[in-house]
């Protein structure tokens, strides 16, 4: 009876390692890069959006000031770092203030999570440098700075690790600095390679009835054969 319970330990085990790896690589971000929503062309491929409630953009929310939508074909020089639309949180308002967007995600209490965007820059056409942004997300609240002078359209990618502090966190990325374009596409967060210690859960929590009928039968079958 003992190897029978350590079997089920081990495939327990094997079961936890499994889901924790499928899942350290899901991105926990809907619509990460802005391609789905209402998006209206009100000329030159833009489409403005004010500051408020509502969800023109899937799963996004738009805050602080007005922002611009931005599809391929604009007249700009600027383009997507992944599919065909990105936003400029400058709108068409040189300066500040600028505008921000932000989603509320599911997490775990003290998990240790990743977040990852792309700030875009044109400073020798659109003004600049420096162009950042500032992102809050859970324990963490760290500014993305692009201090070069670019000359065509440029993304950074901005990594911000960040401890989930409540079972929701909201991910808010605000434009900081800037003159007529801080651009912002391709928005992620999974989970970290690092993660705290995780108890060991219940064998019958991670696997279904049949894996468990099975494993007891191969236990009698291989015990029947010892006598």
């Amino acid at each position: 009876m003992r190897r029978y319970r350590e079997t089920l330990r081990v495939l327990a085990f094997a079961a936890l390692t499994t889901v924790m790896a499928s899942s350290a690589h899901a991105n926990l971000i809907l619509n990460p890069s802005f391609e789905l929503g209402a998006f209206v062309d009100q000329g030159n491929q833009t489409m403005s959006l004010p500051a408020g409630p509502g969800t023109t953009i899937t799963n996004w929310t738009v805050g602080l000031d007005s922002i611009a939508w931005i599809n391929a074909g604009n007249p700009w020089g600027l383009s997507a770092q992944d599919g065909d639309k990105f936003l400029d949180l400058t709108n068409y308002e040189a300066g500040a203030p600028f505008g921000g967007v932000s989603q509320t995600i599911a997490t775990t209490i003290g998990a240790n999570y990743v977040l990852t965007f792309y700030l875009g820059s044109y400073t020798a056409r659109w003004g600049g440098p420096p162009v950042s942004i500032t992102a809050f997300a859970g324990s963490a609240t760290q500014q993305c700075i692009n201090p070069s002078v670019t000359s065509v359209s440029t993304w950074t990618l901005c990594t911000v690790p960040f401890t989930a502090l409540a079972a929701q966190t909201s991910i808010l990325l605000a434009g900081v600095s800037g003159v007529n374009y801080i651009g912002l596409d391709n928005v992620g967060v999974e989970l970290s390679g690092t993660q705290p210690p995780v108890p060991e859960p219940g064998v019958a929590s991670l696997l279904g009835v049949g894996a468990l009928a099975m494993t007891a039968k191969a236990w009698r079958r291989r015990k029947n054969q010892g006598h």
